[in-house]
């Protein structure tokens, strides 16, 4: 297909009319077409004359053509590649072969990493949206994982609200990122018990996931100490009747009134009123008297999570991805950008490719 484009008809310097002159100038665009059955492939090349200034003698091709001159592929074309890549986990010697199975396409494994050093400018106004609405929310989700960049251990935090997800990259595991991203935080952090998270002046939401699985861990490690086995009796006989209520009726306060008592009772007994000769115990003990506030919080509002799994879902992919590829490029935070994008999509249960495929960039208007 040959599509002629009109020619640009003021000259930028000098804000003179252009004269038509007989030079032509072309861009041919390799893209795909997808119907609800199939995808095609399409090749478009569009040409137009080229424009004369009589006062700087200078030569303009067609906006048209001048907008694409770096753009060998389109839109569609590139979306598709990014979803291979990210959605389907598909190595780029994969992703070339069948590029060059199913369209005839033959692309280097460099031309197709290429993709994503150019591709995500289209999607950082949408990674800064989705950052704005984690921000304004009354709670986030925080946490990270360790990857390895080029041979050297770098680590992934992610930022969401159950809905949006962003993620970036630190080549230490220091707070310093999240305190700066989060430096206007209004809301409630729900974390781990990371100690950096501590130094973060917000109120705190600890992740009872993360408690209960560390409590299992040392029962089996101590299963003849009857000190331990009786606090943590004692903290589920207190904690199970609230994730009961959680179950039933959801994360309202209202229904959190009637457990202030036991909770009360519990600090007094068996937190600050009791002396443990247990090792183990006495860990526990010191750890609830330190987050004991961060650990209920989420009874003293609405809708605030008691874990930390949004976090843990989102970071899922990224453990999946080690098991398939321990080792990232340097093209990590371009990669980490879509992948941001990609579980927003999921989370809202939408399509990621057809989000890609729509060009909007506001996750609300898709």
């Amino acid at each position: 297909k040959i599509v002629v484009v009109p020619i640009k008809r003021v000259c930028p310097i000098h804000k003179l009319k252009l004269i038509k002159s007989t030079k032509t100038a072309q861009r041919t665009v390799t893209d795909l077409v997808f119907t609800k059955n199939t995808i095609r492939k399409t090749v478009i090349k569009y040409i137009g004359n080229k424009s004369y200034c009589p006062e700087c003698r200078k030569y303009f091709p067609p906006p048209q053509v001048n907008v694409i001159v770096n753009q060998h592929f389109g839109h569609n074309f590139r979306s598709w590649v990014v979803y291979q890549r990210l959605a389907l986990r598909l190595p780029f010697r994969i992703i070339q072969m069948n590029l060059r199975e199913m369209f005839n396409e033959h692309i280097s494994e460099g031309g197709l990493s290429n993709f994503f050093k150019s591709f995500p400018n289209v999607y950082k106004f949408t990674e800064r949206q989705n950052l704005k609405s984690v921000i304004q929310s009354p709670f986030i989700h925080v946490d990270e994982t360790k990857i390895n960049v080029k041979g050297v251990n770098h680590y992934v935090w992610i930022f969401t609200n159950g809905k949006e997800v962003v993620f970036k990259r630190s080549e230490t595991r220091e707070v310093e990122i999240v305190k700066d991203i989060l430096k206007d935080l209004q809301g409630i952090l729900v974390s781990d018990f990371y100690p950096g998270f501590d130094s973060l002046r917000c109120r705190h939401q600890k992740c009872w996931v993360h408690l209960i699985r560390d409590i299992n861990d040392d029962l089996w490690k101590y299963p003849f100490d009857n000190e331990y086995e009786k606090f943590v009796s004692e903290l589920r006989n207190l904690i199970i009747p609230i994730f009961e209520s959680v179950e039933k009726y959801g994360l309202k306060k209202r229904h959190f009134n009637k457990f202030k008592k036991n909770i009360d009772r519990f600090h007094k007994k068996v937190i600050t009123g009791t002396d443990y000769k247990s090792e183990i115990t006495l860990r526990y003990q010191n750890r609830l008297k330190k987050y004991w506030k961060a650990l209920f919080a989420f009874t003293e509002f609405d809708s605030i999570p008691w874990n930390n799994n949004m976090a843990e879902r989102g970071l899922r992919h990224l453990a999946v991805q080690r098991k398939i590829s321990t080792y990232f490029d340097k093209g990590i935070d371009n990669y980490l950008l879509f992948l941001g994008i990609m579980q927003t999509c999921r989370f809202h249960n939408k399509s990621f490719l057809k989000f890609l495929l729509s060009g909007k960039k506001y996750m609300s208007k898709y």
